[in-house]
């Protein structure tokens, strides 16, 4: 059973890949962990509204992904909807290229 730090509401997403972990919301990352020099560095990415990109050192993995998933918890309604923006953004561009 996750922690209940872990515990992401609908539509998140935490994926490995080969460079760490992505959290995702419907498929658009909002945030990643990754390996630098001895330690951890986690990115929110997402810059929208009240939220703006930034990055911190993290001791480890544990503690970025728990920290993470804990902010995206108190964001989730934002987050939806830049997930909901980016998929339209997305959409609109490849119609363009379409056309």
């Amino acid at each position: 059973m996750k922690p209940v730090s872990h515990i992401l509401p609908d539509r998140f997403a935490w994926h490995r890949t080969d460079a760490g972990h992505d959290l995702c919301v419907d498929g658009t990352t909002i945030a990643e962990v990754r390996p630098l020099r001895d330690g951890i560095v986690l990115r929110i990415l997402v810059d929208m509204g009240d939220i703006a990109p930034f990055e911190m050192a993290v001791r480890c993995e544990e503690r970025a992904i728990g920290w993470a998933t804990q902010w995206a918890r108190q964001r989730a309604n934002l987050l939806y909807r830049h997930a909901d923006r980016q998929r339209a953004l997305q959409a609109d561009a490849e119609l363009a290229l379409a056309g």
